[in-house]
């Protein structure tokens, strides 16, 4: 009963979104169907995670932040919006052998993760070093005492497909930066591995969470 609670509210926040894959009002035209993740496929972020959330950070706490960074670094964290948009790597997965494909809502990266298995029905393994993470996002972290890893990751597209390292090369062939990060599996494990180290990733935090990080974020 309590799974299925949680895929309902999972299906609820993507219909918020605007479709089925959680991308977005502007990419319904992309994905008329639902794309859902299946076991043994390879795992693929697009650009980097916590961009949503640094650009807020960044703007918030500017003056803060320029006791400890230089403008030019905290200025390019402030426009990290500008990597938002995921069109353009929804539009040529579509085109490459995706097999599914999910949005970041809240809770970051380790959240989407999760859902993107929980929705499937898989489990998954993943390399917590390969996660793409920009340094202006490491260091405001830092300061500001947040999780780039729980940071809002609007901008950064989860995707999987048969042939990962097929759908990375046709990302950037396009110019937008691409990673694999892991496998899917068959099983119900959501596995983070680190330097030899293994951890299970927690269900999201609850709505009241995700609304005071969006209240810490601006």
């Amino acid at each position: 009963m309590r799974q299925e609670k949680r895929s309902d509210e999972i299906k609820n926040r993507r219909k918020e979104s605007g479709n089925g894959a959680g991308l977005g009002r502007d990419c319904a035209v992309l994905c008329a169907e639902p794309k859902t993740a299946g076991p043994d496929q390879d795992i693929v972020l697009s650009k980097w995670i916590a961009l949503e959330g640094t650009a807020r950070l960044a703007k918030r706490h500017y003056e803060k932040l320029r006791e400890r960074f230089p403008r030019r670094i905290l200025d390019e964290a402030a426009a990290f919006d500008r990597y938002l948009p995921v069109e353009p790597e929804a539009a040529t997965a579509m085109k490459s052998g995706v097999c599914g494909m999910h949005g970041i809502f809240h809770g970051g990266i380790f959240a989407g993760l999760w859902e993107m298995a929980q929705e499937a029905g898989v489990g998954l393994e993943a390399d917590l070093r390969k996660i793409p993470v920009r340094q202006e996002t490491i260091e405001i972290c830092e300061v500001l005492g947040e999780n780039p890893y729980e940071l809002p990751s609007g901008g950064c597209l989860i995707m999987t497909a048969g042939n990962g390292n097929a759908l990375v090369a046709a990302l950037e062939r396009e110019g937008i930066p691409a990673v694999m990060i892991g496998r899917t599996t068959k099983g119900n494990d959501r596995v983070l591995y680190n330097k030899g180290h293994k951890r299970y990733l927690d269900k999201p935090r609850t709505d009241r969470n995700y609304k005071e990080m969006e209240e810490k974020t601006g």
